[in-house]
């Protein structure tokens, strides 16, 4: 499969395939060497601005953010709760999906009526997912259905899938290098003021940005009246070392003990992003999951976190415990 796309990138790109194996390598060595090299094969295809026809069957490992009109096959492995968001201006739901195959396994958003396709499906269903992948918080590839993907049962036989793996072994701020899911415990010790809130789309919560008519509107689903996101930073300093810290959306809303709705509104009637920051809880330790990534602009890591939780005294003694017995 691979030659295959390395022949095709070639004759349409006017480069040679062992130019081409470089750039793949690059790529792979860019991205951490968390993608497959198929994966990185379409990647450099897109950019050099070759459409790649997707194989019926692409495998899970292979998707990678960018990509449209994803068909993939796989085994539901987990379908969280349906949560419910609202706004002063719009109001709905989400539920997320975790499907695998042999090689890998992605997650799936849904959004508002999107959900009713979930309706008699269950953890262990082959499932058929037509869509589009974007990159989530935390730089990893999300399938959306968007206004023509599905989402439908499937006779396909898969054999033994592969979770992803997400390593949350706990390491030192000192510790943290690019990639990979870590465990740090650290207070925050400074907040920045900034933007805290965005514009999202109503229906797929998608940024928006202004047209030229001054309206808000999204990629898939035109013009809209947005709904807002949150976005939180500051430094944590575990004593090791400090680094930059970011929440996004319901992360955000755990170190803030408050939902996005309601710090808007605090926001809206102070007229002062201080009257929401200053709820945070600084000095306070806690134990937080999630990915360092570099920034590009300041060239420096930072983490993304993915889990927010209070620290548990007991889990501690018995991680100290277990630490010294090996």
């Amino acid at each position: 499969m691979l030659n295959e796309i390395i022949k095709r990138i070639a004759s349409e790109s006017g480069k040679t395939e062992k130019e081409i194996n470089v750039l793949i390598e690059e790529k792979r060595t860019e991205l951490s060497d968390l993608i497959s090299e198929e994966g990185a094969a379409y990647i450099v295809a897109k950019e050099l601005g070759v459409a790649m026809i997707k194989q019926d069957r692409l495998n899970i490992a292979n998707i990678v953010a960018g990509m449209q009109n994803v068909d993939v096959v796989g085994k539901i492995t987990n379908i969280s709760p349906v949560r419910e968001f609202k706004t002063e201006k719009a109001s709905g739901r989400f539920a997320n999906v975790t499907i695998a195959d042999e090689t890998g396994s992605v997650r799936i958003s849904f959004w508002n009526d999107e959900i009713n396709h979930l309706a008699g499906m269950e953890v262990n269903d082959a499932v058929r997912i037509k869509g589009y992948v974007k990159e989530d918080n935390l730089g990893n590839p999300e399938i959306r259905l968007g206004r023509y993907g599905n989402i439908a049962k499937s006779d396909e036989q898969i054999g033994t899938v592969k979770e992803a793996e997400r390593k949350t072994a706990r390491t030192s701020i000192a510790g943290l290098t690019e990639g990979g899911y870590k465990e740090i415990r650290t207070p925050l010790l400074q907040i920045f003021e900034g933007n805290t809130f965005y514009e999202v789309c109503p229906e797929c919560r998608s940024r928006v940005k202004l047209n030229d008519k001054d309206e808000f509107a999204c990629e898939e689903h035109g013009e809209v009246k947005p709904a807002y996101g949150m976005i939180i930073s500051g430094i944590s300093d575990d004593g090791t070392g400090s680094i930059r810290t970011v929440f996004f959306n319901e992360n955000a809303e755990k170190i803030l003990g408050m939902s996005t709705e309601d710090a808007k509104k605090v926001f809206d009637r102070k007229k002062k992003i201080t009257a929401v920051l200053e709820q945070v809880p600084l000095g306070k330790e806690l134990i937080l999951t999630g990915r360092a990534r570099r920034n590009q602009l300041f060239e420096r890591l930072e983490f993304i976190v993915n889990d927010v939780k209070d620290v548990d005294v007991k889990q501690e003694i018995e991680l100290l415990l277990n630490s010294l017995n090996e």
